[in-house]
């Protein structure tokens, strides 16, 4: 209740208590005084019940709770058509001999909705076919959930090297789905790119006017293509610049050096294969004798 309102209130009490003291008698009381003393009473209650009325109502405060939903988690749908890979034969770069035949099977799992009948099909799909069929129809309908061996009956290349062809599954209304593939090497694997042999060729003892030059050759053999570099040093001081020799094929190719000799002596040259060994071959000796 605000301060104002219940002073208003306060003063018609104030002066019915004192109308009532003027009229109670402590002693003999009259009829008069006592219908006074009732009116002036009910007053009296009437008075506080305006008080109470006119309070004003004490504001509550609202809690109002946050509801968290749980986000709706809508599941994928299975596609109609969904290989799953299980397993197969003839793993990735196995040897094989030029003209081999071999058979090559995928182990796959019917992991959609929809049954795979007899009008699903294997078909070749790029790189090297390998004498196989175009399409490969199966033979029976595999149902959601089942396993089958997709095969296909393959023969080697008659050259040697590396051989990859890529197959799917085509539904009856060719849709193509999955990615398989065959992966083969004819022949042996080719050897690694390095120099396994320097013969050296030199005469063995010079007769010369000095000073003058040695000529030394060197055999490099290879056991495949690529690229050589090599360099010479000589113990008469001397050495060459980085040089290099291209090989198309594995083979021999020789290369030379002249040694640079002021005195009569024995002397030593050799060869430093820098790639692909990164390996010194030699040395080979030889007398030189300067003449006059």
């Amino acid at each position: 209740m605000k301060k104002n309102n219940v002073l208003y209130l306060l003063i018609p009490l104030i002066f019915m208590v004192v109308a009532l003291a003027c009229v109670i008698s402590f002693g003999d009381e009259k009829p008069d005084e006592k219908v006074a003393f009732q009116l002036t009473l009910q007053a009296i209650q009437q008075t506080q019940t305006a008080a109470i009325d006119t309070q004003e109502p004490v504001p509550t405060q609202k809690v109002e709770e946050e509801i968290l939903e749980t986000p709706t988690i809508t599941p994928t749908p299975i596609p109609c058509n969904k290989p799953k890979f299980q397993s197969e034969t003839i793993p990735d770069g196995t040897e094989m001999d030029p003209g081999e035949t071999f058979v090559k099977s995928w182990r796959i799992k019917n992991d959609g909705t929809c049954a795979w009948n007899t009008n699903y099909k294997l078909v070749f799909d790029s790189g090297d076919k390998m004498g196989g069929p175009s399409s490969k129809n199966l033979t029976n309908t595999i149902e959601p959930g089942e396993i089958a061996n997709f095969s296909v009956n393959l023969t080697a290349p008659s050259t040697n090297g590396e051989y990859k062809g890529f197959w799917k599954l085509q539904s009856d209304k060719s849709e193509q789905f999955g990615n398989y593939w065959v992966q083969i090497r004819v022949g042996p694997p080719p050897a690694a790119f390095a120099v396994t042999k320097v013969t050296f060729n030199v005469h063995a003892n010079v007769d010369m006017a000095c000073p003058n030059d040695v000529n030394v050759k060197a055999e490099i053999t290879s056991s495949a293509a690529g690229t050589v570099t090599y360099r010479w040093e000589d113990t008469a001081g001397g050495s060459s610049s980085l040089k290099l020799v291209t090989f198309d094929a594995p083979g021999k190719k020789i290369v030379d050096y002249n040694a640079t000799i002021n005195a009569t002596g024995d002397y030593e040259a050799r060869i430093y294969i820098d790639n692909p060994n990164h390996q010194w071959f030699g040395p080979v000796g030889f007398h030189v004798n300067c003449t006059p």
